[in-house]
C-alpha cells in the first residue's frame, strides 16, 4: 500500500469511528429524550384511574369525578369508557342509599354499552358491562332481573372469548353457572315463558369455570376456593371439597377485583338467581 493510500485509509477509518461515536451519542440522546417525555394526557388519566380503583374507599371516591372531568375529551375512547363504567360500579358500592346506588348502576350500564359500541372487541368493556348489569338487577323487576341475568352471561362469554387468560371472568361465570344449576323446574319454566329459553348450566359447568380461574392464577381468591368446595360437595366429592376448604382457610388474601364490593354484589345477585327466575 502506497503512502497516499495509507493516509486515505486512515482518514476513512477516522471518519467511520467518528460516525459511530456520533451515532451512539445521538441514540443515547434520543433515549434520554424519550425517557424524559411526559405521558400523553389520556395515558396519564388511565393510570390515575387504575390507581384510584385499587385504593382505599376515601381515594376510590375520586375515581368517578376524575374521569368525568375529561368525558367530553375522551368519550370516544374505549379504554376511557370501560374505566368509567368501572368507576360507576365503584361509586355504586360507596353510595349510601339504594336510590343513589341504582342511579350509578344505570349510568354504568349506559356507559358500558357505549364502550362496547365504540370497540366491540375490548374484553374489559364486556366484563364490566356484565358486572354493572348484575348490580342493576338488585333494583329491577323480576322480568328485568332475568333479562340482566342473560346479559350478564352473554357478555362474560364474550369477555372470555376476547381475553381467555383473565381469571375474573371465569370466576364470575362460575358463580352464574352455580346459581343456575340450582334452579328448580318451575323457575326454569318461568324464565322460558318470559324469554323463550330458560338459562342452562350444570354444577360441572360451574366447577370447570372455578378450576379454570385457579389454573390461570393459582391461589386466586378465597371465594374461588369456597365455591370449588361447594361444587365438589354437591357433586359428592367430599375429599376434594375438604381440600378446597383447607385451601380457602390457608389463604390470607384475595385479589383486588374479587374482593371489591362491586364484584361481591354481583356474586350475591348470582346466588339469588334461583329465587328470582
Amino acid at each position: 500500500m502506497s503512502s497516499s493510500e495509507f493516509m486515505l485509509h486512515q482518514k476513512l477509518l477516522g471518519w467511520q469511528q467518528h460516525l459511530r461515536y456520533m451515532t451512539a451519542l445521538t441514540d443515547s440522546e434520543d433515549e434520554d429524550h424519550k425517557a424524559e417525555e411526559p405521558l400523553d394526557e389520556l395515558t396519564a388519566l388511565l393510570q390515575r384511574a387504575d390507581g384510584l380503583h385499587k385504593a382505599n374507599d376515601n381515594k376510590k371516591k375520586e375515581g368517578l369525578s376524575t374521569l368525568l372531568e375529561k368525558k367530553e375529551e375522551f368519550e370516544q375512547k374505549c379504554q376511557y369508557l370501560w374505566r368509567l363504567t368501572r368507576a360507576y360500579a365503584d361509586a355504586h358500592d360507596l353510595a349510601g342509599d339504594s336510590q343513589e346506588k341504582k342511579k350509578f348502576a344505570e349510568k354504568g350500564k349506559q356507559v358500558g354499552a357505549q364502550a362496547i359500541s365504540v370497540n366491540p372487541m375490548c374484553a374489559e368493556s364486556h366484563q364490566w358491562y356484565a358486572i354493572v348489569c348484575g348490580l342493576l338487577s338488585e333494583y329491577e323487576s323480576v322480568q328485568n332481573k332475568i333479562k340482566n341475568g342473560y346479559l350478564f352471561k352473554d357478555h362474560l362469554d364474550k369477555a372470555i372469548e376476547l381475553k381467555p387468560q383473565d381469571p375474573l371472568s371465569y370466576y364470575l361465570l362460575g358463580r352464574w353457572c352455580y346459581a343456575v344449576a340450582q334452579c328448580t323446574w318451575i323457575e326454569r319454566k318461568i324464565a322460558a315463558t318470559l324469554f323463550g329459553e330458560p338459562p342452562s348450566a350444570t354444577m360441572q359447568d360451574a366447577l370447570q369455570n372455578f378450576l379454570k380461574a385457579e389454573e390461570l392464577c393459582p391461589k386466586y381468591s378465597k371465594f374461588n376456593y369456597v365455591f370449588l368446595a361447594k361444587c365438589y360437595k354437591d357433586l359428592g366429592q367430599k375429599t376434594q371439597a375438604k381440600k378446597m376448604c383447607d385451601a380457602a382457610a390457608a389463604l390470607k388474601t384475595v385479589t383486588q377485583e374479587v374482593s371489591s364490593q362491586s364484584v361481591f354484589s354481583v356474586c350475591l345477585h348470582c346466588t339469588a338467581v334461583n329465587h328470582v327466575l
